[in-house]
């Protein structure tokens, strides 16, 4: 099987320490929260890579840095590096990446 793989070898990243979000201090259910990257990465580090057991947090497919969140505008771009020039799982990641996004954002992301 390892002679199929696209990439037989990957490298494998350390996992960064979860962070310990706090909570909003209105309970209004009607208030819109605010979004930010880690949030999102949180969502999208623990997705699989389709090819390999690791995720794609320690694949260094997408990290923190790589997410930019537009709140006011309700866009969220993320910039994924799949680990070889060429992948032909590219579009199967993003695809990954943007059913999780559309599964635990609120609606008026896009």
């Amino acid at each position: 099987m390892a002679s199929q793989l696209i990439n037989a070898n990957p490298v494998v990243h350390e996992r960064k320490a979860r962070s310990v979000r706090q909570p909003t201090s209105a309970h209004d259910d009607l208030a819109v929260e605010p979004i930010d990257s880690l949030e999102v990465f949180d969502h999208v580090r623990d997705i699989k890579d389709p090819e390999h057991p690791y995720t794609l947090e320690q694949l260094n497919v997408v990290s923190e840095d790589s997410i930019a969140v537009d709140d006011k505008r309700s866009h969220v771009l993320i910039t994924f590096t799949p680990t070889v020039e060429h992948c032909s799982m590219a579009t199967l990641i993003g695809l990954c990446i943007r059913v999780k996004l559309m599964q635990s954002l609120p609606p008026r992301f896009k």
